[in-house]
């Protein structure tokens, strides 16, 4: 059997990191090359998605390699691109691929020698690691339609070895990822955030949600005492047996539907919870990858 030979793709900024690996090149420094440099105009350019996609075209580990931190020539892009590699490595340890098999680095493009021993320290990594999928994975096909938001979820999906276990924290520079979290007992079904929501990510139903409310009149009753809230904790009161159902809403009771929340489209760009009157919308800076794949 053949010594594994790890794959590596290098996503490097055009100003430091290439430069710093063309003056290695210039110089006649060694090092592996099992190593392929993808140069890009500034390490912010790089998408999680194609961080992913590289893994699933075959790569067994993956670097992104920046200017010196506060010396970016597009002033914050290496710092964006840190949050997204920090995401992203949270993304592949929870699906069951090692994000050790993810790095970023920072170096000027004078720093030839640490490019070298980046390289060589990163394919000792890899090679320990082994490959990173044990046969070849199917591309996964963006539709025009798709988002890069959905495609970035069927990426994770191809990518998965297995199921995540809890939902995943989001750097707060990424403010397009997150969680919409709904307070039943404040919202009063006045569809606001679904009128206003530029991905259709929100839609009510006639539908009075009775387990979640009864989940919910079990919670913390600090905050604003509203009819809706009283007549919740009331159905609590007097409940003979958790109800195990939605029950329907008759037409003209808007107050009382559900909210339908799709969290593949949602784009967190918290327009539901500034128009939201009764403040019954919270943005939580997780992503909930259980429920994504599911």
């Amino acid at each position: 059997m053949s010594e594994f030979v790890p794959r590596i793709l290098a996503f490097c900024c055009n100003y430091c990191a290439y430069a710093a690996a063309d003056l290695a090149g210039v110089s006649r420094m060694q090092y592996p090359t099992n190593v392929r440099i993808i140069r890009v105009p500034c390490s912010g350019k790089v998408d999680i998605t194609y961080l992913l996609r590289a893994f699933e075209i075959g790569a067994d580990g993956v670097i992104v390699a920046g200017c010196l931190e506060g010396g970016c020539h597009f002033v914050e892009g290496n710092l964006h691109a840190k949050a997204r590699v920090n995401f992203a490595k949270e993304i592949l340890n929870a699906i069951g691929v090692n994000g050790d098999r993810l790095e970023m680095f920072n170096i000027s493009s004078a720093m030839a020698p640490q490019f070298v021993k980046i390289i060589e320290d990163m394919t000792a990594r890899i090679s320990k690691l082994g490959p990173a999928f044990p046969k070849k994975l199917t591309l996964t096909e963006r539709r025009p339609e798709d988002s890069k938001r959905e495609f970035l979820y069927q990426l994770v999906a191809n990518l998965a070895l297995k199921k995540p276990e809890k939902p995943i924290p989001v750097p707060e520079k990424l403010q397009e990822f997150g969680t919409v979290e709904q307070d039943i007992k404040k919202c009063i079904g006045c569809k606001k955030c679904e009128e206003i929501c530029p991905e259709k990510a929100i839609e009510f139903t006639m539908e009075f949600d009775l387990p979640a409310i009864f989940k919910s009149s079990a919670e913390s009753q600090e905050g604003k005492i509203t009819k809706r809230r009283l007549l919740i904790e009331t159905i609590a009161k007097v409940a003979v047996k958790p109800p195990t159902k939605a029950i329907m809403v008759p037409e003209g009771l808007n107050e009382f539907g559900k909210m339908q929340y799709n969290l593949k489209k949602c784009a967190t760009c918290d327009k539901c919870k500034e128009i939201c009157p009764e403040k019954a919308i919270n943005i939580i800076k997780e992503l909930d990858l259980a429920t994504i794949l599911a």
